[in-house]
């Protein structure tokens, strides 16, 4: 008689496992896939996306509102849906970066301190290959110089900003310049992107830091 009370006990607890299991099961499914769920606030939102391990750093916050009306934002229905676009923006970063750098370019915006040959000198270099944002957008950087002789020396990064095709905002943060002879350099510029979403209706800014190296490239 025991036995068989134990056993009825046991069918009992696994039914009610499996559907406690199964009811988890469910809503996760519902918060990932479908539609917003009724409970879940902005800051429920945000602990959310900064829980998830998108293999870099990526920060969630609530996207002001002023931000928000100047910037185009990409609509998700589903958290499954932004996990997948960043897992697959980050793992193509390499690629991006590396577009069209065998063709170093500099602008002709040179402009000098003084009119003699010897001195000071400001100029805008780019290259192709905007990182994370898109094949198609090409980085900036605003150097200054001491020329002398046929060669820039003192070469330091002042600015840096996105041009072409760009899908996301850009806030320089710093930039250095490695000198490789004459008037050649390497530069190297490190900012923060800011990226818009729309996840049921909130506004969410996903930013998060990249550094971008130029091929060796002419400063004058």
């Amino acid at each position: 008689m025991l036995k068989k009370m134990l056993t009825i006990l046991l069918s009992v607890i696994m039914t009610m496992s499996m559907g406690s299991a199964a009811f988890a099961a469910e809503q996760l499914n519902n918060i990932n896939n479908v539609s917003k769920p009724v409970t879940m606030s902005m800051d429920e939102l945000i602990n959310y996306l900064n829980s998830i391990d998108f293999g870099s750093d990526i920060t969630f916050a609530p996207l002001m509102q002023t931000k928000s009306s100047n910037q185009d934002l990409i609509t998700f229905d589903s958290l499954y849906e932004v996990e997948i676009y960043f897992k697959e923006l980050l793992v193509k970063r390499a690629e991006t970066t590396q577009f069209g750098q065998s063709k170093p370019q500099s602008e002709n915006h040179t402009t000098r301190a003084n009119t003699a040959n010897t001195g000071w000198y400001t100029n805008t270099c780019w290259w192709w290959g905007g990182g994370n944002t898109s094949l198609l957008s090409r980085t900036n950087a605003e150097v200054r110089f001491y020329y002398n002789n046929g060669v820039a020396s003192n070469i330091s990064v002042t600015d840096s900003y996105m041009t072409g095709i760009v899908g996301a905002t850009w806030t320089h943060r710093s930039g250095s310049a490695t000198s490789k002879g004459g008037i050649n350099a390497v530069i190297k510029v490190t900012e923060t992107w800011l990226i818009g979403l729309d996840i049921w209706g909130f506004p969410v800014g996903a930013s998060f830091n990249e550094t971008l190296t130029s091929p060796t490239l002419s400063v004058r």
